[in-house]
């Protein structure tokens, strides 16, 4: 079973697909991938730290 962020890591890929090839719909797949960086970035400061 993929854990959240291996599906977010995968969806990622196939929005930056999505941007090059839906050229006029570009907008909506770069908001998309604002929206999953923004959901990895949160989830990657919920980890606990190991120094």
């Amino acid at each position: 079973m993929m854990n959240r962020t291996e599906i977010l890591r995968l969806q990622r890929e196939k929005v930056l697909t999505n941007i090059q090839e839906d050229y006029p719909n570009r907008a909506k797949w770069l908001t998309e991938l604002m929206d999953i960086d923004d959901e990895i970035e949160e989830m990657a400061e919920k980890k606990p730290k190991v120094n």
